[in-house]
């Protein structure tokens, strides 16, 4: 159970960052249904990270995974927080932007940090 639970995270993960590339690529900041879309993944995967925390005790990792994963986290809340503040159209602006990328590649990579101390713990 505890690898699927964090299987469906990282699925959720994966169609942020889609949703969110297809957003960049389609020319339009906000373009209406990529965007919900990209907004209500979000969501899903900060609730999943949120009842998931208690499932990773049950991994005997390196003491590199907590770390990796606190990486991810304030990552993820940075981008999430970035992200709001990009759907205000009064405040959005280049400098928001550029904060919700780096913050997002931030969290993207110490998420597959995270994920292959994980399965290197679990193999």
């Amino acid at each position: 159970m505890t690898l699927v639970r964090l299987g469906v995270t990282g699925c959720v993960f994966a169609g942020i960052l889609i949703t969110g590339l297809l957003t960049i690529f389609t020319g339009k900041a906000m373009h209406a249904p990529l965007a919900v879309a990209h907004k209500l993944l979000a969501l899903l995967c900060l609730f999943f990270l949120l009842r998931s925390i208690g499932a990773l005790r049950a991994f005997h990792a390196p003491p590199a995974l907590p770390v990796a994963l606190v990486v991810f986290a304030v990552a993820f809340l940075a981008a999430f927080a970035t992200g709001i503040v990009q759907s205000v159209p009064s405040s959005a602006g280049l400098l928001w932007l550029n904060l919700h990328r780096v913050s997002a590649a931030t969290a993207a990579v110490a998420c597959a940090v995270a994920i292959r101390f994980i399965a290197a713990a679990h193999s």
